[in-house]
């Protein structure tokens, strides 16, 4: 069932955001959606995860990776409400305008859930995952209740999607351990945007490095992301593991060279007229 919030209306790209997610290649949007507007969305995406997250072992037991969060992909398929959320013009038309683009496709959604007591989540590049030939990705990251500092945003490594892919390490304690000396070697800028209000969101380019701290609070600290790309990209070399299982389950199984436009990557800016409610009027959809 959906909800009476439509996330249809753009979001105003303030200059400094845009220039950040340039220069440093990451940025803060206050106010992106309201607090109403998400709380009309966050249980329908908690209880989504509750469904789909993979048993877990207690907390204890996990390795680095599962103490990190509950994660579950691709959530729009599994609950309307949730589709909602993920294909919201205003979230896609932020995406296109902080990559200077004008048009996105959905590569993936992500709802990352810290438990309480829930460990760090490594130093790592996300596009060492992601058989895209472009840099023109980005991540919306929106936390669906206010978090605290201590919890906060994530730490990104400011100028790193400028130099590209640094190192093919699945994340855990390997990226954790190589990443963290690369920024203590090279005296790396190291940034967080700090606590964030339900509805605010980072942004951050597929080449960007970054971590999240541990949650020491009682807070579930939900969190909501969609990863975007430009339109038109193509789908790049598949040099790794990582980018085989990414190609096999996104992008379904296109080879290299053919356009990255795949059943599970519908174009979210411009939205398609249909989803505009434009149908009826007899106009055709893209």
């Amino acid at each position: 069932m959906s909800v009476a919030f439509k996330l249809d209306d753009p979001h105003a790209m303030p200059a400094a955001a845009i220039a950040s997610v340039r220069d440093k290649g990451h940025a803060v949007v206050h106010g992106l959606a309201s607090g109403e507007e998400v709380e009309a969305f966050r249980p329908a995406i908690e209880s989504a995860v509750r469904r789909h997250a993979d048993n877990q072992a207690p907390l204890e037991e996990r390795g680095t990776y599962g103490k990190a969060f509950l994660q579950v992909t691709n959530i729009w398929q599994y609950d309307d409400t949730v589709k909602q959320f993920v294909f919201a013009p205003r979230f896609a038309k932020a995406a296109a305008d902080l990559l200077g683009v004008p048009a996105v496709r959905l590569y993936h959604d992500q709802a990352l859930c810290k438990e309480p007591g829930g460990g760090h989540t490594p130093w790592h590049q996300d596009q060492n995952f992601w058989p895209l030939d472009t840099d023109k990705t980005i991540t919306m990251w929106m936390p669906l209740v206010d978090v605290p500092a201590e919890v906060g945003s994530m730490t990104f490594g400011s100028g790193t999607h400028k130099r590209g892919e640094i190192g093919q390490w699945f994340i855990g304690d390997d990226s954790e351990a190589k990443f963290a000396e690369l920024v203590e070697r090279e005296k790396l800028p190291t940034e967080t945007h700090g606590a964030m209000k339900a509805g605010d969101a980072t942004f951050h380019k597929g080449w960007t490095l970054h971590r999240a701290p541990a949650n020491p609070t009682a807070l579930l600290r939900s969190v909501m992301t969609i990863i975007y790309y430009a339109d038109g990209t193509r789908v790049g070399p598949i040099d790794s593991k990582m980018r085989r299982m990414d190609q096999k389950f996104w992008l379904a199984d296109i080879p290299p060279g053919e356009l990255a436009a795949g059943p599970l990557n519908p174009r979210l800016w411009p939205p398609s007229l249909d989803r505009l409610g434009m149908r009826k009027q007899g106009l055709p959809s893209s």
